[in-house]
C-alpha cells in the first residue's frame, strides 16, 4: 500500500507524518536519520494499535507496516532550493 508521508523541517529538526496513519510522527537530525528510524516508529504505533483496537491507516486497518511504501512529500519551497 502506498502511504503518503509529509516531510518537513522545522527549525534544525526534520519531522514527517502521514495524513493515513494517526499519531505518526518521526523526527531526525538528518533526513536519512528520519528515514532510518521511520520503520521502528511505524512498528511500535502499528503494534499500539493492534493492542488497543484501533485503526492503524484510514481505510486499510489490515495493512501491516512491512507492506507501506512511502512516498515522500515535501513543501514546494523545499523542492525549488534543491
Amino acid at each position: 500500500m502506498r502511504v503518503p508521508l509529509q516531510v518537513t523541517r522545522e527549525e534544525d529538526v526534520w519531522m514527517a507524518r502521514s495524513p493515513l496513519i494517526q499519531g505518526l510522527l518521526v523526527t531526525g537530525d538528518t533526513l536519512d536519520e528520519l528515514f532510518n528510524e521511520l520503520p521502528r516508529v511505524a512498528q511500535a504505533l502499528y503494534e499500539t494499535c493492534q493492542e488497543k483496537g484501533w485503526t492503524f491507516i484510514k481505510g486499510a486497518p489490515d495493512t501491516r507496516p512491512d507492506e507501506i511504501v512511502w512516498v515522500s512529500e515535501f513543501p514546494q519551497e523545499m523542492l525549488q532550493i534543491a
